[in-house]
């Protein structure tokens, strides 16, 4: 789907009832081919969490509840933010137990997505990650802000370690390719091989800051950059982007087809 054809940017009334047609996709193949992300082989998923879902109970009463939802990043599809925002919007008038707004919002996706959904309603949200398994780059030395996305920038340490390095950054900033609104998020990498210059990567990061692209895309790209300049054997990344009209996605690419995944919060989140 073209740009131009999206919700996204353009003023739209919250809806009166519920109404599944809000809800729009935007073509993965399309968007990748276009920023040259298909070359590399990757697997992972797209999580977002949604914190303003509210509906009327059987007995009349509002309830409201946070939704998780995950799909595999092989879905033909992924979903346009704001279309998903107005979409769940649509609810506050919708009576129903909580087994029919799940099951609802699963198949109202599965037709959008042409893919498998998993739909979860909670009582609040996913935990913060508190383990303190990443080292964060945010303070390292780094040689500036770029204007453009630059994977030169990139570069292998002489030391030639070789090991298994798991990195975090909060500084990330991207806009939006529609709006140009700047999206904020914690970059996690996770890498196995020789290392690969801390300051380095930081720089490449910051280079995003006037990039725009989707929050899938972001983290796409940074994943063939990486495998691209520096070979890892194994490479995982996960973009925590912050709420923007609720909504918290969380885009993770990994080049292991066997993976295991919790949905921790970053403390930001």
């Amino acid at each position: 789907m073209q740009n131009n054809n999206l919700i996204l940017g353009k003023k739209i009334s919250f809806p009166k009832e519920y109404d599944p047609q809000i809800l729009t996709s935007i073509d993965r193949n399309a968007s990748r081919i276009s920023a040259e992300t298909y070359r590399n082989k990757f697997y992972g998923l797209d999580r977002w969490t949604c914190y303003e879902l509210s509906w009327l109970g059987i007995n009349g009463n509002p309830k409201n509840g946070v939704l998780s939802i995950e799909y595999s990043s092989e879905s033909p599809f992924f979903i346009e933010s704001k279309s998903l925002k107005l979409y769940l919007n649509s609810y506050h008038n919708f009576i129903a137990t909580n087994n029919i707004i799940i099951e609802t919002i699963t198949n109202d996706l599965r037709h959008c997505l042409k893919s498998n959904v998993s739909v979860t309603l909670l009582n609040k949200p996913h935990p913060i990650d508190q383990r303190n398994l990443y080292t964060n780059l945010d303070h390292i030395p780094h040689s500036g802000v770029l204007d453009k996305v630059d994977k030169s920038l990139l570069s292998l340490s002489p030391k030639k370690e070789f090991n298994i390095y798991k990195l975090s950054c909060s500084l990330f900033r991207s806009l939006c390719p529609v709006t140009n609104q700047p999206d904020w998020a914690t970059i996690l990498i996770q890498y196995k091989g020789r290392y690969i210059d801390e300051s380095s990567i930081l720089s490449y990061l910051l280079s995003y800051r006037s990039h725009k692209g989707f929050h899938e895309e972001c983290a796409e790209l940074i994943y063939t950059h990486i495998m691209l300049q520096c070979n890892p054997d194994e490479l995982s990344i996960e973009a925590k982007f912050l709420r923007r009209g609720g909504i918290d996605i969380n885009p993770f690419r990994t080049s292991l087809k066997e993976f295991s995944y919790f949905p921790y919060r970053d403390l930001r989140q």
